[in-house]
């Protein structure tokens, strides 16, 4: 009996990963009318500690040993704190416009939509391995690896923004508002939204710096689990390009005792 209980639910999520993969459009308004966003949010959490541990740890094998580990761990960590960060901040600028709170919606919206995020970034995992094969230098995976990661962002955001817009306007019409209202009404969403971007921004850049490192140089005699704060997130990225370039602001990376 348990047995058959735990294979529905695992049929269950499968079918809830699909539909995230192949119908977002049914996924937002199951989450806009509220049917089980408990269940969908379980699932949601799995989907993204699993594809993130795999991203995860094909970055840390660019180093090898507990780097393979620690990064399989830190990712996903970045992207639950995220939505558990996000999604409250989602509904106070809802409220602040006169928003329904719907903090378990919303908290089902930014899961479902970092959850997608993550997926992509899993499929980009062939092209992290790649770039290993290939010897490409750090600073070449650093820019990959950001250029990777921004366009699972901008994909999540765009599903969020989505589906926003959506309710607002399904909001409006079903109000009868005025033409002057809705107009109205639609440049406070876009202001949310925007909003919701920065807030989103900052949060998952904030997170994802305080735990770095997730790519390390191959021949990094030691690996910490989190590297001592230096610097911002916009320095790394503007240096590591800038070292891309061949502009380096030291002569070469440590080595281990034995190289030396």
């Amino acid at each position: 009996m348990i047995g058959a209980v735990e294979t529905i639910g695992a049929t269950r999520s499968l079918g809830t990963i699909d539909l995230l993969l192949r119908d977002r459009e049914v996924m937002l308004a199951r989450i806009r009318h509220g049917d089980d966003v408990g269940a969908l949010v379980r699932t949601m959490v799995v989907t993204i500690a699993i594809a993130m541990a795999i991203v995860g740890a094909a970055l840390g094998s660019y180093r090898g040993g507990l780097q393979i580990g620690y990064a399989a761990i830190k990712l996903p960590l970045v992207l639950l704190g995220t939505a558990a960060l996000s999604a409250p901040a989602l509904t106070a600028i809802g409220a602040a416009l006169g928003r329904r709170s719907r903090l378990a919606s919303d908290l089902a919206l930014v899961m479902a939509a970092l959850a997608f995020g993550a997926l992509l970034l899993a499929a980009c995992t062939p092209l992290i391995l790649l770039g290993r094969a290939l010897e490409l230098s750090y600073h070449e995976m650093i820019l990959a690896t950001v250029v990777m990661f921004a366009i699972a962002g901008l994909a999540s955001l765009r599903m969020i923004v989505h589906a926003l817009s959506l309710e607002a306007l399904r909001h409006g019409t079903r109000d009868g508002a005025s033409q002057r209202t809705l107009a109205s009404g639609t440049v406070g969403w876009r202001s949310a939204v925007a909003g919701l971007c920065v807030v989103f921004t900052l949060v998952g850049g904030q997170l994802a710096w305080a735990l770095r490192p997730y790519l390390v140089r191959p021949r990094t005699p030691e690996v910490p689990f989190v590297r001592a704060l230096e610097g911002s997130l916009f320095d790394a990225v503007t240096g590591a390009f800038r070292s891309a370039r061949g502009i380096y602001t030291r002569d070469e990376a440590p080595l281990p005792e034995s190289d030396r």
